[in-house]
């Protein structure tokens, strides 16, 4: 007996010891690319940090992250839950007709923040009240296809947030996508296996209601990739996820666009061999984004956004001459001039709502 907790209690610490051993011995990796972030890298030990608790929650993060054969750990992970008959994997659910949802509760919403969030771009309209607003608040797919949830899953309350958005925003104009995209739920939507909107499904139906269905562009999509798998399937890595294809938008050869100072593509078909196919669009996220040659008619529109514009601009190219792209996740001067410098004509916000909810970067409008 003695023998067996001495075998036990070796394999135990061997369990722990030698993973933890590989980590510190390797090199760290610094992206995923199958859960599209940035990963946590070796933290630097000082006794300021320690005394905060920041040291021991970054080695936790780091150990995570470096963890040996994460991936496959995680794929078979799923596998056995699965096999159990759980629906509710590492921040998704695993929905009906291939869907996987993220996973986001009431609890993950900030109601507080929300309002707070919503007064700061309604103040921010108003002091440019001679400049019409839109916003664009985009339901998350849970909370719109509902039926192909698990049973007993749990998700926001979308029509309660849309409530108190209508309430609040007395100087935008709301449309309402949520009740929108309920009506049209048979459609596309939303990819799958990735949290965004298609650009066949949701972004074109985001960019009827923003044009009052009088926009230009009558472009059919043009299939770019049949071999995505998007950010709720990295939460899974289920091998019975089917890949969704990702369309473009033919737009204008003329068009030039320049983000952060820098001429990109408006397409990035480099994508075309990595992971994260959503990059198609624009190349991904930049703090500020000019896209100069859409029409010729002279108007301006800026955009305050998540990335969820970035597939729904496309379409915009066809109304307007020039589009200028805020992210304030990664924009650090003031928008306020932009609005001086640009001469714009109208604004429209784009936000997924419980990011939206839980945005700490809206207060730079202020700026």
């Amino acid at each position: 007996m003695k023998k067996f907790y001495l075998i036990f209690i070796c394999t135990f610490f061997a369990a722990i010891i030698v993973p933890t051993a590989v980590i510190f011995a390797s090199a760290d990796r610094d992206f995923s690319d199958n859960e599209n972030r940035t990963l946590q890298t070796a933290p630097l030990f000082d006794l300021e940090s320690v005394l905060s608790g920041d040291f021991q929650s970054e080695l936790t993060d780091y150990l995570s992250d470096q963890f040996p054969l994460r991936d496959k750990l995680t794929a078979l992970g799923t596998r056995a839950k699965k096999l159990l008959g759980y629906r509710d994997i590492g921040g998704a659910y695993l929905g009906s007709d291939g869907y996987y949802f993220e996973k986001i509760t009431q609890n993950d919403v900030n109601e507080e923040k929300l309002v707070s969030n919503l007064e700061l771009i309604n103040a921010f309209s108003k002091q440019n009240s001679k400049i019409p607003s839109t916003a664009l608040l985009v339901p998350a797919a849970g909370t719109v296809l509902r039926e192909k949830l698990p049973k007993n899953a749990q998700m926001y309350d979308a029509q309660k947030l849309y409530s108190t958005a209508e309430s609040t925003l007395s100087a935008v104009r709301l449309c309402d996508l949520y009740s929108l995209f309920c009506d049209n739920s048979d459609d596309e939507l939303y990819y799958r296996t990735d949290h965004h909107w298609t650009t066949c499904g949701g972004a074109r139906l985001a960019y009827e209601a923003f044009s009052n269905g009088k926009g230009a562009c009558n472009m059919e999509p043009e299939l770019y990739s049949d071999s995505f798998l998007g950010t709720t399937y990295s939460k899974t890595l289920d091998s019975a996820a089917q890949c969704d294809s990702v369309y473009l938008i033919p737009v204008s050869e003329g068009i030039t666009v320049t983000a952060d100072g820098e001429e990109v593509p408006f397409y990035d078909e480099s994508t075309a061999n990595e992971k994260d196919k959503y990059r198609v669009f624009l190349g991904g996220n930049h703090g500020l984004t000019v896209i100069d040659g859409g029409c010729d008619n002279g108007k301006t529109l800026l955009v305050i956004k998540d990335s969820y514009a970035n597939s729904l601009v496309p379409y915009l190219t066809y109304d307007y001459e020039t589009i200028v792209m805020i992210d304030l996740r990664y924009y650090m001067l003031s928008p306020q001039s932009i609005i001086d410098e640009m001469q714009v004509d109208e604004i429209l916000y784009v936000f997924e709502m419980s990011a939206f909810s839980n945005d700490t970067n809206i207060v730079k409008l202020n700026f």
